[in-house]
């Protein structure tokens, strides 16, 4: 049985270690679409985009908690009546946890993918995940609470 793509194997064309042929000189010469590089155009992103988004918020209860908790931040918000620019920061603080959480997923479902059993790798992967989860919703959290609480004094203030 012939292995392709073996280190140290010129003939190879998956070698890292093979010229390149003729059409891959071609490729290079041929001009790249304006829709993206490879070759999906807008429509087809943002499609490829939201299936993705439905299968993580699907798969995952994380995306539920963030959620419920993104709609007290909101009603909160509204009430104590942040400014555009305080908006401005829970929105983003907001999109980077689930930015977070959808890397998360990604990296989850790409380990189950890979390897169904317990593999050190893939579990150090799953924790690394895990942790950029953690440090957007602590930054998130953060900024949320100096948003709120900035606003809360600032009514206090004028209030008394």
């Amino acid at each position: 049985m012939n292995e392709v793509g073996r280190p140290g194997d010129r003939s190879s064309p998956m070698s890292p270690l093979a010229g390149p042929s003729e059409l891959d000189l071609l490729e290079l010469e041929r001009p790249l679409s304006p829709t993206s590089a490879d070759g999906r155009n807008t429509r087809r992103k943002l499609a490829a985009g939201w299936r993705g988004l439905k299968t993580a918020v699907r798969g995952d209860s994380s995306f539920f908690a963030h959620g419920y908790r993104g709609t007290l931040i909101i009603t909160t918000a509204i009430v104590l009546g942040v400014d555009q620019w305080g908006w401005c920061f829970l929105v983003i603080g907001a999109c980077l946890v689930l930015i977070a959480e959808l890397a998360h997923s990604a990296v989850d479902a790409l380990a189950s993918a890979v390897d169904g059993q317990e593999n050190p790798q893939l579990q150090t992967a799953r924790d690394i995940a895990d942790a950029g989860v953690l440090v957007a919703a602590i930054g998130s959290g953060a900024v949320t609470a100096m948003v709120l609480t900035w606003k809360f004094i600032e009514l206090l203030s004028t209030a008394g």
